[in-house]
């Protein structure tokens, strides 16, 4: 009866607990995660968590996710999820100061309209009923600015907690990034530069067109020597004639906290088609464009006399003269592939190509402490030619013959980080003019700045050792359409530079978001499996190939031998005797290939099974293991305390 007894009030407490504890946790611990993937897919990083605990003023976000989506493709279904524990995720780390909605846009409803209007993208599970799914995002703030999400591309997933980061930070922000612009590239005049310009014949570069786009875009004089507080990033383009006064302003912006991403160049090729004091390009040109004495402060170096050759990334160009004009591969004319940009990195992941000319080679400085992440890297056949090789008519076959590559991959654009120091430790670099004329005509100066010596917290730098990647002729095919400009790009040399400023224009917090694993965790061992399959089938596919294009030869001698004054021979019994032969080893080969393949998709299969028998079938039996000696022991020690008593 004590028993019975006993048992009913356990029970009573239990179920009291197990309420009590579900109390708790709802009220008191809604936001305590414990996060158990190896790469912390659901842990958002120190700079989102930054971001999120400054916002001062409500943000709204509108999740739409279609459950048509989620039912009708299953791949969707796993990534909706991570989306929404992520956009939950940052709910709870923003104090309350975001309101997330998810909404389902169901086809023809008013929910549907309103992700239209907003600008979402709609995607068509069929085209027979013409419905709509849609899965993207709407950020609103109280002053009505909105930023979107089109539509979660599980391409970038490497990317989400940087999109929605990035999309958090623009509705922070009240106003658009200003971009300063200094050096000597005229990006806002076009290739003829001020002098075309007062002939009413300028065009704007197509990269500045589009940065006026995304951007508030200050063209800030060469003889300056502060950079106005309003520019938020500095972007320094082919800084041939840079003043002192213009290095000391760029110097004391980056210590101040600014961003800059630079393009140098020990041989800026733009340059040399530029117009002189004559009117007509001036083949004696310094073309060397670089900042050594900035590149030190930060702990960078690049040759000032050298340029990167490449053959295996050389572009091609039309040499010679006359008839004997053709097509040859021009090492110093890189088109830089996917292989060789960073694909870590937000700025360069996305990229599928840069043209590059006359690039430099960036090292770090010996002793110097800074962040180097490479954006851009040549192939390991590349080496270092003079740059004065190219001056005048360059022989692209010559340089061609010349190389024989070290070994070495050369850091064509980095991203640079660290504390840095100034480039001028006396203080600013006197004035040029001459004060006393200067003082009858001028108003009273601004009271000078605090000179810096180095920078109070770490900076942010992109340095890319080409600048003439900035012009269209590298990057874009434009033609007259009907008296419109229409600008057909044959690289992605304007999205490197957009990317590039738009994250540099960004928090340092958002600046230092890199990309994450994604959620797909795929059976490495099978996909190695699968490539050794691929490896020797084609290796010996391509054996086959070989053998079969030699028969084609040999059958073509056999032919061209047969005929004699349009008179057809036969062959003799030796020659057909060779023909069957070899075609009788084609079939053994082809059988032989067949073999291999069957062979290795075995030992595929074979793990495949010992995999599954180990999920499915070792780990219960193993749990079941453990709960019978579990149970055993118990058993156990019940019997030895029966004794005992």
């Amino acid at each position: 009866m004590n028993r019975n007894l006993v048992s009913i009030v356990g029970l009573l407490v239990g179920a009291v607990l197990f309420v009590a504890v579900n109390i708790l946790s709802t009220t008191q611990l809604g936001g305590a995660r414990i996060d158990l993937t190896e790469d912390r897919l659901f842990t958002i990083s120190a700079g989102t968590r930054d971001i999120l605990a400054g916002i001062e003023e409500p943000i709204s976000l509108r999740l739409y996710l279609s459950d048509g989506l989620i039912n009708e493709v299953p791949a969707f279904r796993v990534y909706a999820s991570r989306v929404q524990e992520l956009l939950e995720e940052y709910v709870n780390q923003s104090g309350g100061m975001i309101d997330l909605t998810v909404i389902d846009p169901e086809p023809f409803s008013t929910a549907e309209d309103r992700a239209v209007q907003a600008g979402l993208q709609g995607v068509p599970l069929d085209q027979t009923s013409g419905e709509q799914v849609y899965f993207g995002l709407v950020g609103t703030n109280l002053t009505d600015r909105r930023e979107i999400i089109t539509f979660f591309q599980q391409n970038r997933e490497q990317w989400l907690e940087y999109d929605l980061t990035k999309l958090v930070y623009n509705l922070t922000e009240p106003q658009r990034p200003v971009l300063g612009i200094v050096g000597d590239a005229p990006l806002e005049y076009g290739p003829g530069g001020v002098m075309a310009a007062m002939r009413g014949q300028s065009e704007p570069y197509i990269l500045y067109t589009q940065l006026q786009q995304l951007f508030d875009v200050q063209t800030l004089g060469g003889d300056i020597d502060t950079i106005p507080d309003e520019v938020t990033i500095l972007l320094v383009a082919r800084p041939t004639t840079a003043s002192d006064r213009l290095r000391y302003a760029i110097d004391q912006f980056v210590l101040g906290g600014g961003t800059a991403i630079v393009f140098a160049d020990p041989w800026a090729e733009s340059a040399a088609a530029m117009p002189g004091p004559t009117g007509m390009p001036d083949p004696s040109a310094d073309l060397t464009a670089t900042l050594p004495d900035l590149f030190a402060a930060w702990g960078i170096e690049m040759p000032e006399d050298q340029v990167v050759a490449d053959p295996r990334l050389a572009l091609r160009v039309a040499s010679g003269d006359g008839g004997r004009r053709r097509t040859v591969p021009y090492p110093v004319w890189l088109g830089v592939t996917q292989e060789f940009l960073a694909g870590d990195d937000i700025v360069t992941a996305d990229l599928q190509s840069l043209n590059l000319a006359s690039v430099g080679s960036l090292t770090v400085r010996e002793g110097a402490d800074i962040g180097f992440e490479p954006l851009i890297t040549s192939s390991d056949r590349a080496e270092l030619v003079a740059a004065e090789r190219l001056r005048g008519q360059p022989d692209p076959e010559g340089l061609l013959r010349g190389l024989s590559g070290d070994g070495q991959r050369r850091v064509l654009a980095a991203r640079i980080s660290g504390r840095f120091t100034t480039a001028f430790p006396d203080g600013p670099p006197p004035d040029e003019t001459d004060d006393a004329a200067a003082a009858e005509d001028e108003e009273p100066a601004e009271a000078p700045r605090t000179h810096l010596s180095e920078s109070a917290e770490p900076g942010n730098l992109i340095v890319v050792a080409d600048s003439d990647l900035l012009e269209d002729r590298y990057w874009v095919q434009v033609q007259d359409f009907f008296g419109q400009r229409v600008a057909v790009p044959i690289a992605s040399n304007a999205d490197f530079v957009t990317n590039g400023v738009d994250n540099l224009s960004g928090s340092s917090a958002l600046i230092g978001l890199r990309s994450r694993a994604g959620s797909s965790r795929p059976f490495t061992v099978f996909d190695d499996l699968r490539r050794s399959v691929a490896e020797q089938f084609l290796a010996r596919e391509q054996e086959l190939q070989d053998r079969l294009r030699e028969t084609e030869r040999q059958l073509t001698e056999l032919q061209s031998r047969a005929e004699d004054g349009g008179r057809v021979t036969l062959l003799s019994d030796q020659e057909q005797d060779a023909i069957n032969q070899f075609r009788d080893e084609a079939l053994r080969i082809r059988r032989e290939l067949r073999d291999v393949q069957h062979t290795l998709n075995k030992d595929i299969e074979r793990l495949e099974a010992q995999v599954k028998i180990a999920n499915i079938g070792l780990m219960p039996l193993l749990v079941a293991l453990v709960a019978v000696v579990l149970a055993t022991v118990r058993g156990q020690r019940r019997r030895a305390r029966r004794i005992g008593d």
